[in-house]
């Protein structure tokens, strides 16, 4: 009597934010699940059954056949692992405003830091503590027109905000129109996902310490004022205006609604003819 061994399952650990979907030679991914939460599994690949051993096989004349059936093979799938981020809060803008520098301003985390653009090219986490408040703020790396169509790995960057439940939407005092540059980077986020641009937003303007700044800091904030957004004028390197910055995020924070894990649609697999 032979009895086969039990193939082990094989299981891999991703970090919590993967969705997981099946690869279509077709086009048009099918989703699998959404494991946004800690100890959440799904089964991508199920294996084969077992065959029928030599005693399935034993009649009254042969006790001890030496026939065996073979098991099926196991099911073969390709499959797209892909990481959102988790974060509460998440700092967006165009490229060298000065996200890394206010994320290692107001957290441990040690972002790179560079006066060129594109330095933080994947998302940074750090913890950020208000009062006994506290929460995750994630820096995006810089978004630039037509982020929404890939280009400067926008889709790579574009998708890590899905999960953040505020943005802080950092700008350069000293661009010719930060509010110019702001209406942009929206309508990246817009075009990309629609549900982008309805996320509560703090706006800020960094780099006031600088003199050329500091001079046309209230131009700055009458140009805000007159398209109706509230404006914080901070600097992420002399701190200026970022403990009522964090502050403020912390606030909408305990009102903002969680964001909803990606819905699974129904997966159609052709079935072979009976």
């Amino acid at each position: 009597d032979k009895h086969g061994r039990q193939g082990e399952s094989l299981t891999l650990t991703v970090p919590v934010g993967t969705v997981v979907s099946y690869k279509s030679q077709i086009g048009g991914d099918s989703l699998i699940a959404d494991l946004d939460q800690s100890g959440q599994s799904v089964v991508v690949a199920k294996g084969g059954k077992g065959g029928r051993g030599n005693a399935r096989f034993a009649t009254s004349t042969n006790q001890a056949p030496q026939t065996a059936e073979e098991g099926t093979e196991g099911e073969e799938n390709a499959i797209i692992l892909e990481l959102k981020l988790i974060a509460d809060v998440g700092v967006i803008g165009y490229p060298n405003v000065g996200k890394s520098t206010l994320l290692a301003a107001v957290s441990a985390a040690k972002p790179r830091i560079a006066s060129y653009p594109f330095t933080t090219l994947e998302p940074v986490l750090g913890m950020v503590e208000v009062g006994r408040q506290s929460f995750i703020l994630a820096e995006i790396p810089g978004l630039i027109e037509g982020a929404h169509l890939g280009k400067g790995l926008g889709h790579d960057f574009l998708r890590h905000i899905v999960r953040t439940r505020v943005l802080i939407h950092l700008l350069d005092g000293g661009s010719p129109s930060p509010a110019e540059d702001m209406t942009q980077v929206n309508t990246e986020l817009s075009l990309f996902d629609s549900a982008l641009a309805k996320k509560p937003q703090l706006v800020a303007v960094n780099k006031v310490d600088l003199p050329q700044v500091k001079a046309r800091r209230e131009e700055l904030e009458e140009s805000f004022k007159a398209i109706g957004t509230p404006v914080f004028s901070v600097s992420a390197v002399s701190g200026e205006g970022i403990p009522e910055l964090m502050a403020a995020a912390a606030k909408i924070l305990q009102s903002a609604p969680r964001p909803e894990p990606t819905k699974r649609k129904k997966i159609f697999r052709p079935q072979p003819r009976p």
